[in-house]
């Protein structure tokens, strides 16, 4: 009893340290503004060109129902898989 109470105290502690240093990332992220994992970005370029994706088009809804079931696919495939 003890340790699932404080497993679950931990958890959300951990979470609440973490909001707020996350959230300032994410809304750096989103605004276009410069973050410290900006030396990231040849990497994200090489698989955008492996995959043939191209950053600045934005998906129309069909093309994310179909992105929307294929992860979903793959993720039902491996925890099948892992089981």
């Amino acid at each position: 009893m003890t340790t699932d109470l404080l497993g679950i105290l931990a958890t959300y502690g951990l979470t609440m340290l973490l909001a707020i240093p996350l959230g300032k990332y994410l809304a750096k992220v989103f605004a276009g503004k410069p973050t410290l994992l900006d030396f990231m970005a040849p990497v994200d370029q090489f698989i955008y060109r492996i995959a043939g994706i191209d950053p600045n088009r934005n998906m129309h809804w069909k093309e994310n129902i179909v992105a929307l079931l294929t992860i979903n696919a793959v993720w039902l495939v491996l925890a099948f898989g892992l089981c």
